[in-house]
């Protein structure tokens, strides 16, 4: 008897063999926590499923878990219910937006390079509410030779979100911010386009406003306004101060579904083609970056 007359027989089968291979496999997933929900994404017959789960209050706040064991059973419930074992799972953690800060820093002569032994050395002034020294930090290479994105992160945060996966008898595979492994998606998606880029982000109802020139972040700001007239009289204020004269520029915006189209009936096609209308979540982004980059 073959399997798939097994399965139509017995429809447990499916079940049973997704625990089997569970025990047999580990699974790689990927974890973006945020203070009121999680969303946990992973492989199913060879096609990328999101599960999200909205989280009670007072288990994270500003990116940092408050209750770990707590947190860590709820993880683990999600996975089991998506037929993961956790000890069988590596986690790609995605930290929270609030929990890290960057910043492009340029060497002082072509040719050099930054490591992170230099950076400590030097101290330089990144306008961080962190030390570096009390950091977790990282190095990511930019188009411009001479120029590198630092990112950091609390290193008693990162503990935090290591210790709550192991609550969850989770290992972690690796770690990056969300909004970095989201930029590196969108400089894949971007490829070698020469035009500068506006990028306007939405993340839990905040926008955030990016203007990159040549693939590398000029400008990072957190807008004030939440409505979307009043978002674009602002964003145009600022852009139109950044912008060149007659300048054509792209646009990208990344935003929850329900933002999904509402920014280019308004668009003026003067200022540059609107690439994505808020097709791609932050999280979207992130999951095409690529992963043979590890932080």
């Amino acid at each position: 008897m073959v399997l798939a007359d097994l399965r139509d027989r017995f429809p447990a089968l499916d079940g049973w063999m997704v625990q089997l291979q569970g025990l047999l496999e580990p699974s790689h997933v990927v974890l973006a926590p945020e203070d009121d929900s999680l969303h946990l994404a992973l492989s199913s017959q060879g096609e990328r499923q999101i599960a999200s789960l909205a989280l009670p209050p007072d288990l994270c706040r500003m990116g940092q878990p408050l209750d770990r064991q707590a947190l860590g059973e709820t993880i683990a419930d999600l996975l089991l219910e998506r037929g993961q074992i956790p000890a069988r799972v590596s986690v790609e953690l995605l930290l929270p937006l609030p929990s890290c800060q960057w910043r492009v820093v340029q060497v002082a002569e072509p040719g050099q390079a930054w490591d992170l032994d230099a950076l400590r050395a030097l101290q330089p002034d990144l306008g961080w509410s962190l030390t570096l020294q009390e950091s977790y930090l990282d190095l990511l290479p930019l188009a411009h030779d001479d120029r590198t994105l630092v990112m950091g992160t609390d290193r008693l945060l990162l503990q935090s979100w290591i210790e709550t996966l192991a609550a969850a008898d989770l290992s972690v595979r690796r770690a990056e911010w969300l909004l970095s492994a989201a930029f590196r998606g969108l400089s894949s998606a971007w490829g070698d386009r020469e035009e500068r880029l506006v990028w306007l982000v939405e993340h839990a109802g905040r926008w955030r406003l990016l203007l990159l020139d040549g693939g590398c972040p000029d400008v990072d700001l957190a807008l004030e306004a939440v409505e979307l007239p009043e978002l674009r009289r602002e964003v145009l204020e600022l852009v139109q101060a950044w912008r060149q004269p007659q300048e054509r520029m792209g646009w990208w915006v990344s935003a929850s579904p329900q933002w999904q189209g509402q920014w280019a009936p308004e668009h003026d096609p003067q200022l540059g083609v609107l690439h994505s209308d808020a097709e791609m979540t932050l999280l979207d982004l992130a999951l095409i970056a690529p992963r043979e980059v590890v932080v």
